[in-house]
């Protein structure tokens, strides 16, 4: 199962609804998880938001954005360009309590270049659980590497379908800046889910400024394709359109 692209965001209150259902990576989603549905098709979305300051606990809630199509505002920044941006953030969640954040630096070596395939052990940014890696980077709307991109990406690989649930569990990504609260995406721009154990419907988890949910993306056993998140944010990309 693959879905490409966003839905529009008059479908987000139901999808959210759906969502609660589906596992984390490498473990079994609610005694052997769901085979993903279709997503919509892309659409017009209504305003994004910006989240909330971010203390590190999973408990921390910021105000959600839009899960829409393609948008962007007229003037693009690239996220490494934005005044005061010190780091960032991408929580992920494999098992426990709450997501572990993997924070990097605006100027650092990972977020400035897309791995080489095939992720691995030895070729990654991000480790989930067994056989899942992931590979964080600024980009495009349409996950292609940009240095000086508007958007982020992080994409994934991991090698286990049914009963374990399915992989790419991100709760949200979070810029930090310096003496200022932490901004969280306010739009997924594209994604792509894989396999017997994506659940499409969780994919507006990213944006929902909540770090306790997250989403499940699938598996990439028999693809050759990446799972992958490529999320706009109210400072670089602007309003959704």
């Amino acid at each position: 199962m693959k879905t490409r692209r966003a839905l529009t965001a008059a479908t987000a209150p139901l999808l959210f609804a759906l969502a609660l259902a589906g596992g984390c990576g490498g473990t079994p989603a609610n005694g052997g998880g769901g085979s993903g549905g279709s997503g919509a098709a892309g659409g017009t979305g209504g305003g994004g938001g910006m989240g909330g300051a971010a203390s590190g606990s999973s408990s921390d809630t910021g105000v959600g954005g839009s899960f829409a199509g393609s948008g962007g505002a007229g003037a693009m920044i690239p996220v490494r360009a934005l005044p005061g941006l010190a780091s960032i953030t991408f929580h992920e969640r494999t098992g426990g309590t709450e997501p572990t954040p993997y924070t990097f630096t605006v100027d650092g070596p990972e977020l400035g270049a897309r791995l080489d395939d095939p992720l691995a052990t030895d070729n990654m940014d991000i480790p989930g659980a067994s056989s899942e890696f992931y590979d964080v980077y600024y980009s495009n709307e349409d996950g292609s590497f940009n240095l000086d991109g508007s958007y982020l990406t992080i994409s994934g690989v991991f090698l286990q379908t049914l009963p374990a649930g399915g992989g790419l569990n991100l709760a949200e990504i979070g810029l930090n800046f310096a003496g200022a609260p932490t901004e969280y995406g306010n739009y997924v721009a594209s994604h792509v889910t894989l396999g017997d154990n994506a659940v499409p419907e969780k994919v507006p988890n990213c944006i929902d400024g909540d770090l306790q949910t997250n989403t499940t993306m699938g598996n990439t056993v028999n693809s050759s394709e990446r799972l992958r998140l490529t999320l706009g944010f109210l400072s670089t990309s602007g309003e959704p359109k």
